[in-house]
C-alpha cells in the first residue's frame, strides 16, 4: 500500500515556485544591467560626438581667425581696408596686435600677454589703437588672434642654436636673448643676397625682405578651446642677382642701352654686376655698364622663372589685352598683374606701349615694349622681352628677369632699385612656412 507525502509535494511546490523567483530576479538584474549598460553606452557616444563636434567647432573658428588675419596683412592700407601692420618705419621687436571677433575679450584670455608689447588693435585708419574692441570682420565665429613678428628669442625657444640652426644669423651676435631683449627680428628672403633658395635669416642692415609673422589664433566654443599657431611671411620672389637677368641670351642690336648694377636704395650696399646670365647664357652686343663687378657675369646656376610667377601670381590681376597709355599702380599701392597667354601669330605675346607702372609684372610668354615706357619694381617673363619702337625713352627701375632679352631700338636705362621692389613684395599674400596646433 502506497502512501503519499503530502508535506513533501508542499515542499517541491515551493522549491519551484522558489526558483522560479530567483531566475526571474536574475533575469530582471541582467536586464537592468544590460540596460544600464545599454544608456551608459549611448550617453558615452552622445558626449564624444558632443566634444567632438566642439573641438571641430573651436578649431574651425581657429582656422577662421588666421584666415582673417593672414588676408589682412596683404596689400596695402590703400587697397585692404582691414589692412594691419607694423606701423613703424623700423621694425619693433615689441610689436604684437590683437584682431577680436566678439567684444569681451580680457588679457587673462592670452597666456602669454606681456605689457612689453604694443598690443594694439587696430582699426581701419588707426593701426596703433590700444583700446579693447572688435575688430574683426566676422561676428559670428567666436575667435581672437594675436600677431607679432619672429625675433631671434621665438626661434630660441623653438630649438635654435649654433648646432640646430633655424635661421641664418647674419647680424653678427650669438648671444641667447630673452623676453626683455628679444633680440633682431627674423626675415625670410635671401640673406646677404647669397643663394637661389628663400630661407629665414636676422641682419644687421635694412633688408628689402619682409618679417618672419607668428599668428596665434584661439576658437572657443561651449567651454572648448583650440589653439593654433602658424608662421607666415610675404614670398620673396626670385634672387636678385642684378638688373638684368636672363637664362639664354641677353641681345643688344640697336638705339643705346644703360644697365646700372648700383643698388639707389642702398638695400643691397655693394650693388650687383649689371647682367647675370645662367650657365648656358651668351650675350651680343655692347652697352653702358656700371656695378660690381662692372661687366655681365655668368652664373653657375639658372633661375627657373617659371615657379617664380607661379609663386607670385596668387591675387594678382589678370591682363588678357595689350597695355596702352596706362598707368598702373602707385607708391604705396602697387599693382601685381598676371599676363595669361595671348594668341599671337607666331608665339604668345603681351605688347605694353606709353605704359607707367609701380609693382610686379608677370608674364608668361614674350613681352613686347615700345616707348615710352616707365616701370618701378619688378618684371619677370617667362620668354623674351623686346625693346622695339615708339619714341621716347623705356626705363626699368628695379629688376627685369627673363628667358630672353633683346634691344633692338630706341633708348633703354635699367638701374636696380630695391626699394619699389620691396614695397611691392610686403603687399603680395603671405604664405604659410609652419603650421602647428597648439592645443
Amino acid at each position: 500500500m502506497i502512501r503519499h507525502n503530502r508535506h513533501a509535494g508542499i515542499r517541491h511546490c515551493h522549491n519551484s515556485m522558489g526558483g522560479a523567483l530567483i531566475a526571474a530576479l536574475l533575469l530582471v538584474a541582467i536586464s537592468t544591467i544590460m540596460g544600464a549598460t545599454i544608456l551608459f553606452a549611448t550617453s558615452t557616444d552622445l558626449q564624444i560626438s558632443g566634444n567632438f563636434r566642439r573641438a571641430m567647432a573651436t578649431f574651425y573658428a581657429a582656422e577662421a581667425g588666421i584666415a582673417e588675419t593672414a588676408i589682412r596683412l596683404g596689400g596695402s592700407s590703400l587697397s585692404n581696408s582691414g589692412y594691419l601692420s607694423d606701423p613703424s618705419p623700423i621694425l619693433q621687436a615689441n610689436w604684437s596686435a590683437y584682431v577680436l571677433s566678439y567684444p569681451d575679450w580680457k588679457s587673462q584670455d592670452d597666456m602669454e600677454y606681456s605689457g612689453l608689447f604694443t598690443n594694439y588693435f587696430p582699426l581701419s585708419g588707426n593701426l596703433i589703437n590700444t583700446a579693447v574692441l572688435p575688430n574683426s570682420v566676422q561676428t559670428t565665429l567666436p575667435y581672437w588672434t594675436k600677431i607679432r613678428h619672429k625675433t631671434e628669442y621665438d626661434a630660441e625657444r623653438a630649438g635654435h642654436s649654433s648646432l640646430t640652426p633655424h635661421y641664418q644669423d647674419g647680424d653678427g651676435n650669438t648671444a641667447t636673448h630673452s623676453i626683455n631683449n628679444r633680440g633682431n627680428v627674423v626675415f625670410y628672403g635671401f640673406a646677404l643676397g647669397s643663394g637661389l633658395t628663400p630661407t629665414a635669416f636676422t641682419s644687421a642692415n635694412p633688408t628689402l625682405y619682409s618679417p618672419v609673422e607668428i599668428i596665434i589664433s584661439q576658437g572657443q566654443v561651449e567651454g572648448a578651446t583650440s589653439l593654433i599657431q602658424v608662421e607666415v611671411a610675404h614670398p620673396s620672389g626670385p634672387p636678385l642677382l642684378a638688373p638684368v637677368y636672363a637664362n639664354s641670351q641677353v641681345v643688344f642690336a640697336g638705339g643705346t642701352a644703360v644697365v646700372e648694377g648700383f643698388d639707389d636704395c642702398g638695400l643691397l650696399p655693394g650693388g650687383r654686376p649689371p647682367v647675370w646670365l645662367g650657365p648656358a647664357g651668351a650675350l651680343e652686343g655692347t652697352a653702358t655698364f656700371t656695378g660690381n663687378p662692372p661687366m655681365p657675369q655668368v652664373g653657375m646656376d639658372g633661375l627657373d622663372l617659371v615657379k617664380a610667377l607661379d609663386s607670385l601670381k596668387r591675387g594678382a590681376q589678370v591682363i588678357s589685352e595689350d597695355l596702352v597709355s596706362v598707368n598702373l599702380g602707385a607708391p604705396g599701392n602697387p599693382a601685381l598683374l598676371y599676363a595669361e597667354p595671348l594668341s599671337g601669330i607666331f608665339s604668345r605675346r603681351l605688347a605694353v606701349q606709353n605704359l607707367n607702372g609701380y609693382g610686379i609684372l608677370l608674364v608668361t610668354g614674350n613681352l613686347n615694349i615700345a616707348a615710352p615706357f616707365h616701370w618701378e619694381g619688378l618684371i619677370i617673363v617667362s620668354g623674351q622681352v623686346t625693346f622695339d619702337g615708339g619714341i621716347g625713352t623705356s626705363v626699368i627701375q628695379g629688376a627685369l628677369l627673363a628667358d630672353q632679352v633683346q634691344i633692338l631700338n630706341g633708348e633703354v636705362r635699367m638701374t636696380l632699385n630695391t626699394c619699389p621692389i620691396a614695397s611691392s613684395l610686403r603687399v603680395l599674400p603671405v604664405a604659410t612656412l609652419n603650421w602647428q596646433q597648439l592645443l
